[in-house]
């Protein structure tokens, strides 16, 4: 297990993933930094929001192509067979994989924190808990990538089902919110079944908007049940996505 984490780290490094992302968060603080001087009102908020969100979507980004595009690199050049001759389970063989993109996420994030310190934090337990809810976010993201690149045979469509999972998860309290309006349609029994159907789907899928809420940032943690939120989401999908995918890894065969 230890083997394959250290592995992925190196491909990591080889690939200047590192590299790349961290200087991708950069030029998006810089970019920040720009548009916030523009602006005649708060330029510190207006800064600091943007440097979050662009650094969040480059993570992201970042962190499901590099996921998906390893482990499709793997199931191609056998290397899955040849960890598998040796004395491994499968569950063993995708907890470690995770494990291992787990890693890299954190020392994605790392920087991300530092670099929005430096722009100028407006409230340090608004700030934790945004650091803390992105960190749980990336490792969400990750067993997201992972259980999709054991499920396809490609890695453009693990990457594109990844992607599309991913913004189905973070506009999913718009689309609650919409749903409970009740103003969508004009039939009465449509908005009803709409509604129905968007609280079935906002349970088995993963409410992302309550992970990196930039007024956390600007105003602060003004409740606990926001912490409370993300920590639960994050406790309950990322073992039910890696058991998924374990379940899906045993089903096939090589």
């Amino acid at each position: 297990m230890l083997t394959n984490i250290r592995y992925i780290l190196i491909t990591a490094i080889r690939d200047r993933l590192f590299v790349g992302l961290f200087c991708g968060v950069i030029f998006a603080a810089f970019v920040s930094s720009v548009m916030g001087g523009t602006a005649m009102l708060e330029p510190e908020q207006m800064t600091l929001t943007f440097a979050a969100a662009s650094a969040r979507l480059i993570l992201v980004v970042g962190l499901i192509v590099f996921t998906c595009f390893h482990v499709r690199n793997a199931f191609d050049t056998k290397e899955i067979d040849v960890l598998l001759s040796r004395p491994i389970s499968r569950s063993n063989l995708v907890i470690s994989y995770w494990l291992g993109f787990a890693v890299v996420a954190l020392l994605l994030v790392v920087p991300t924190w530092v670099m929005l310190y430096v722009v100028g934090i407006l409230s340090s337990n608004g700030f934790m808990a945004w650091g803390a809810s992105i960190l749980l976010e990336m490792w969400l993201v990750v067993a997201i990538s992972l259980f999709a690149a054991f499920t396809f045979k490609s890695a453009v469509s693990s990457v594109l089902a990844s992607l599309g999972f991913y913004v189905l998860s973070r506009m999913m309290g718009f689309f609650v919110a919409t749903s409970q309006s009740g103003s969508l349609f004009e039939a009465r029994e449509i908005n009803i079944g709409f509604r129905w159907v968007m609280d079935v789907i906002s349970v088995v899928v993963p409410r992302l908007d309550f992970f990196g809420k930039s007024q956390w940032l600007i105003y602060g943690l003004k409740s606990y049940q926001d912490l409370y939120l993300f920590l639960l989401q994050g406790g309950i999908f990322i073992p039910l996505l890696i058991a998924a995918t374990v379940i899906d890894f045993k089903r096939k065969q090589f």
